[in-house]
């Protein structure tokens, strides 16, 4: 083999590095070694015995290396080493080839014919190499040896038979058509160029090996060009296709699934809800009855917002507060046990439901004004006034008397006020008012103001004596409203009063 063949093998080499790595940022691109059974035969001027397989003997004689470009096409470099034998009516030969070539090849499981991972796929090639001959005969009774290097084109079809990602079985057949016509050592001039000039058919039956790191984006074992699911997470594991495993089939993903042997609701973490009512059973308190999600699964029949489970009253809408049973009188008993179910709104009730009674007269605290004297409903639950505690009362206001012109208490209307006082004290619950007269002597604007200030003179007087300020009010009418004649000093003297009038706070 001389040197500049040598050369020439180199840069086809170089080149199909190259040329195989113009995409190699795009497509999940795999390398590929193949070693070949080859079935070599010849046509020329000697003979054709193409298709004739017993003139050919097997070698294992061809390498490729082969580079995946894209979906259509890999680039594959060849090298083969064979013999050729043949003999005819003009003579024999005996060739020994070396040959390079540099090839493209298209096939047919790209996605457009047939789908990529397809089982059996046919391919087309065609390339340019160089051939080395050595090649030893005898033509028209002239011997020969002779050594032959010169370019050549190959164009082949073939099956590719898929194994699995990395192994698979490769068919081929292709023709070497050398530019130089002299292998059989032998140019006849006179015949038809086309018809006799030296090919060489190369059958060939293999095994590849794929190899070389693929892209893969999420780092999950499947290269992106396959990967159905490229974004992921780092550590999912994943199927053939690179999604995430789903084991129940219920679509989601074992590591997003709360309960990946279960097939259950994507809404729900991939957990089953068996009553449908939007908790998992396994957060279902209820597992088999519809319920709401705010009572973990449990239903609430009567809808008041008390689960069945705890509703005294499951059937009545009733109050949370109150286990569930309805307060028709919000009082805070429920009607079950409300003895008293109308109960006035605002009014406090004991453990039956009834408004409190303190003085048991039958007039209820907040309609009494004496809840603490017992008294009767027409005096709004206060006791009534005795006729002879009236009468000492009209006694007193006609009795207490002051000076002509002062607000001071004679010292016999002193001892009358102290009655007064005992009334008051007898009868807690009311209030005094005490209304203050003059007689007709002088100006009106003093009248008024001295009678104003003998109401507040016997107002002051009863306060002495322990009587609550709040229970008395002290008001003066000066002249008006008089008892008796202003014509007489004894007339007068009646006029020169206070009147008293018991009231219920």
């Amino acid at each position: 083999m001389n040197k500049n063949y040598v050369k020439i093998v180199l840069l086809l080499f170089v080149a199909t590095l190259l040329f195989t790595g113009v995409k190699a940022q795009n497509a999940d691109k795999k390398w590929g070694v193949g070693l070949y059974l080859n079935f070599n035969d010849y046509k020329g001027d000697i003979a054709n015995d193409f298709w004739e397989f017993g003139n050919a003997e097997p070698y294992i004689g061809s390498a490729t290396l082969g580079r995946y470009l894209n979906s259509s096409f890999d680039a594959v470099f060849r090298v083969s080493y064979f013999n050729v034998e043949s003999e005819g009516a003009i003579g024999n030969f005996d060739a020994w080839l070396f040959n390079t070539n540099l090839n493209l090849k298209y096939k047919f499981n790209n996605g457009y014919f047939l789908k990529e991972d397809a089982t059996l796929s046919p391919f087309l090639v065609a390339g340019v190499g160089y051939t080395n001959a050595d090649t030893k005969g005898r033509v028209f009774a002239s011997n020969f040896d002779k050594k032959y290097d010169n370019v050549n084109f190959y164009y082949a079809a073939g099956l590719n038979i898929r194994i699995d990602d990395r192994w698979s079985i490769a068919l081929e057949t292709g023709i070497y058509y050398p530019l130089n016509d002299k292998y059989d050592g032998y140019k006849n001039k006179m015949r038809d160029t086309e018809s006799y000039h030296d090919k060489f058919m190369h059958n060939t039956v293999g095994v590849i090996y794929s190899f070389g790191k693929s892209d893969d984006s999420d780092g999950d074992g499947v290269s992106d060009k396959r990967d159905e699911c490229p974004n992921t997470p780092a550590g999912v594991a994943v199927d053939k296709k690179g999604c995430p495993l789903d084991s129940d089939g219920d679509g989601v993903a074992d590591y997003q699934d709360e309960c990946p042997m279960l097939a259950g609701d994507p809404l729900l973490a991939g957990c089953p809800d068996s009553d449908g009512d939007g908790v998992a059973d396994k957060d279902d308190k209820c597992p088999d009855v519809k319920g709401l999600v705010q009572f973990a699964g449990c239903p609430d029949t009567d809808g008041d917002g008390v689960q069945d489970s705890e509703d005294e009253c499951p059937q009545v809408k009733g109050l949370k507060a109150l286990n569930g049973c309805p307060d028709s009188d919000g009082d805070g008993v429920t009607d079950a046990k409300d003895k008293c179910p109308t109960t006035k709104p605002g009014y406090k009730v004991d453990a039956m439901g009834c408004a409190f009674d303190n003085d048991k007269d039958g007039v209820v605290n907040e309609e009494d004004k004496c809840p603490e004297v017992a008294g009767p409903a027409s005096n709004y639950g206060c006791p009534e006034i005795k006729a002879e505690v009236k009468k000492e009362l009209e006694f007193a206001a006609k009795n207490v008397q002051f000076a002509s012109g002062k607000d001071e208490l004679t010292p016999n209307s002193k001892k009358i006020l102290d009655e007064v006082v005992q009334i008051l004290n007898d009868y807690p619950a009311y209030s005094l008012a005490i209304s203050g007269y003059t007689d007709n002597q002088g100006k009106d604007e003093m009248n008024l103001m001295l009678s104003e200030k003998r109401a507040n003179a016997t107002k002051k007087f009863l306060t002495e004596k322990g009587i609550a300020m709040e229970r008395i009010s002290a008001k003066g009418f000066g002249e008006s409203n008089p008892i008796a004649t202003n014509a007489t000093s004894a007339g007068r003297a009646l006029n020169r009063r206070v009147q008293f009038e018991l009231e219920i706070k």
